[in-house]
């Protein structure tokens, strides 16, 4: 029976950037070759509906996430994903990878069991692609020597990378990748993602795709079908299906600083508990009415209208917390996952128990103690949908005295918003 707890609940401080992010998560599942995301003019190819001409210039990110099952697929070769940049413009351009992370489920990062909380400042912990990119980005273990120069040509496409998805067993014919990048080009830049089968040889070898196949898979193929559920449009009525993402969403991080007052810090007495909701989404804003998903500077007719859940999203808040009371104070601070239906400022539902996982994923606590020694912790945490989810740092807080925390997390692959950052106060 779920279970209302007081706890006041607010909107999240700050908002998106603007930086935009190619987004490539539909269909999700993929069985054959041909594009699954098009940012390129229609000009000189087959099938224009897959094109959604749309340039970028400046900072710009790639997120990506699909799947595949071997046992459907329509070649029996190994299914790669390529990327595609290309110059929009008639003069050089020079594109700045500045980082990133791509995994497959098997073998990179399989979905294990892990405990609901676990001390992640080894950063081995992990349980998804999506996971495990996250973590690669929050902690800057990307690969050093992935970032490098590309300079293009006036009209240049080029391949930036290809990724495979290697082949499953016959009980477990089922495989996934994730991967989030960052670039900066000083002109205009079109991307695509599309899907190639690896080239047959000998003896049940294969080779990987040349980066002309996928060029030319570019050209003359069209949109990888079958295609995911149509989303609901704005304001219809009846059941809300959100669809997947394909298009080019607006925003790559969220910056804020919850405080509550003019002098710009966070007053807390003893007994005060407050909620903050992470990733809200259409239908899920607990009680806030703030929708947080970024929207869509263009996108495919049958696919999701906002990125939904914010997958790859870079969360940083700031929290100069002060102990308004007069007596010794702990500030706990929680990662929580309430039932979507709580729509109360004043309360949030949870759950004794749920079978459904709506998150894995590390988070990240930053801040200087009582001896200016600067502090940070990292947690592994496995919740499910209507967990309370345990206090994650303790501060003890002297009367009237600030204390400044930064919270982060990039928002994994393969979970369920929307979540909340919780603070409350006990006496010490």
């Amino acid at each position: 029976m779920p279970q209302a707890i007081p706890q006041i609940v607010s909107r999240l401080p700050g908002e998106l950037d603007r930086v935009p992010v190619f987004h490539s998560n539909s269909p999700e599942l993929v069985l054959n070759s041909g594009i699954l995301l098009s940012t390129f003019p229609a000009t000189a190819k087959k099938s224009a509906p897959a094109h959604l001409n749309y340039a970028v210039e400046g900072k710009f990110a790639l997120f990506l996430h699909h799947s595949t099952d071997s046992g459907k697929t329509v070649k029996p070769q190994t299914l790669y994903l390529g990327v595609l940049l290309g110059n929009g413009s008639n003069q050089p351009i020079t594109v700045s990878i500045l980082g990133g992370a791509s995994y497959a489920t098997k073998p990179d990062a399989p979905f294990v069991v892990l405990d609901p909380v676990l001390a992640n400042d080894d950063k081995i912990h992990y349980a998804g692609p999506g996971d495990r990119v996250a973590l690669t980005m929050l902690t800057d273990q990307d690969d050093q020597e992935s970032k490098r120069n590309i300079v293009m040509q006036a009209g240049e496409v080029r391949l930036f990378k290809s990724f495979d998805l290697p082949k499953g067993f016959i009980l477990t014919p089922l495989n996934g990748r994730t991967g989030l990048f960052y670039f900066n080009a000083d002109g205009p830049v079109h991307l695509a993602v599309v899907s190639a089968f690896a080239e047959p040889g000998l003896f049940f070898s294969e080779r990987p795709p040349e980066a002309q196949r996928f060029s030319d898979i570019l050209t003359e193929g069209s949109l990888v079908t079958p295609r995911d559920k149509t989303p609901t449009v704005p304001g219809a009525g009846g059941d809300l299906i959100y669809g997947r993402v394909a298009g080019v969403a607006a925003g790559a991080s969220w910056n804020g600083t919850i405080a509550n007052n003019d002098a710009g810090s966070f007053d807390i007495n003893v007994g005060q508990t407050f909620s903050f909701p992470l990733s809200t989404v259409t239908g899920g804003t607990l009680g806030t009415d703030q929708i947080q998903s970024a929207p869509l500077l263009c996108r495919y007719d049958d696919t999701a209208y906002q990125s939904h859940g914010n997958f790859g999203v870079f969360y940083k808040l700031k929290l100069p917390l002060r102990n308004a009371d007069s007596v010794p104070t702990i500030i706990e601070l929680a990662f929580q996952s309430p039932l979507k239906n709580s729509n109360s400022s004043v309360s949030l539902k949870f759950a004794s128990q749920s079978e459904k996982t709506v998150f894995r994923g590390t988070v990240k606590f930053e801040w200087t103690d009582s001896e200016q020694v600067s502090q940070t912790r990292l947690f592994h945490l496995v919740q499910y949908q209507g967990m309370v989810g345990p206090p994650l740092l303790e501060l003890a807080i002297a009367p009237g005295r600030l204390q400044l925390v930064d919270f982060s997390i990039i928002y994994p692959a393969d979970c369920t918003p929307p979540h909340v950052l919780t603070v409350s106060a006990k006496a010490n």
